[in-house]
């Protein structure tokens, strides 16, 4: 009777906080005209894409694969970060996300980034700096349309702002505990307190 009251116990305490995941992070430079790395592939849900601003004068701002110079209707924007500063995303889904430098003449001298751009990555960086290429693709419909998300760091406070493909927050303090920390630590710390108690 214990055993399964206390199974019953750990399932719903694992049940309630594995909604909160968290996915890998992958670090960007912003420094000098380039971000680097210029892409990441293979990014999905739940990653988050961390901006760090080494140096200079800088933003990271969500275009389109269309308009790479332009901020997107609704797409997230860092503002200009101070050197030292940070700002992450979160990816919602495996859409290409464009991005760009805003400050003046950054984007058109090839300050772009993107995220899982696939085959489209050398149309959005010709497109940036004004040269064609021969690809006529376009990019997924979805990556600029507003839908609801929500991100950790607006739980815990931070600004945030939303689209289709991320939900984008300014992270000054990099390296605080968050929510996914905690669930995971809840998580391992029950497995470990209740795990003896169990039978299969």
């Amino acid at each position: 009777m214990l055993n399964n009251l206390l199974s019953s116990l750990l399932l719903a305490l694992l049940s309630s906080h594995l909604l909160v995941v968290k996915g890998a992070n992958h670090d960007v430079d912003l420094a000098g005209l380039t971000f680097s790395p210029d892409h990441l592939e293979n990014i999905v849900a739940g990653d988050t894409v961390t901006f760090r601003f080494v140096s200079g004068d800088h933003t990271a701002t969500q275009s389109t694969l269309e308009n790479p110079c332009d901020h997107a209707p609704g797409g997230f924007d860092s503002e200009h970060v101070s050197p030292g500063g940070t700002y992450q995303i979160t990816v919602n889904d495996t859409s290409p996300i464009w991005i760009f430098c805003e400050t003046t003449n950054h984007c058109k001298e090839g300050m772009v980034f993107a995220i899982n751009p696939g085959s489209q990555l050398a149309q959005f960086q010709a497109a940036a700096t004004g040269n064609a290429i021969g690809s006529t693709t376009s990019s997924s419909a979805g990556s600029t349309s507003q839908a609801p998300t929500s991100s950790i760091s607006s739980l815990l406070g931070s600004s945030s702002s939303s689209s289709a493909s991320a939900s984008a927050s300014s992270t000054p303090n990099a390296g605080r505990t968050t929510v996914g920390d905690v669930s995971a630590s809840v998580v391992g710390l029950a497995a470990a307190l209740f795990g003896g108690f169990l039978t299969l």
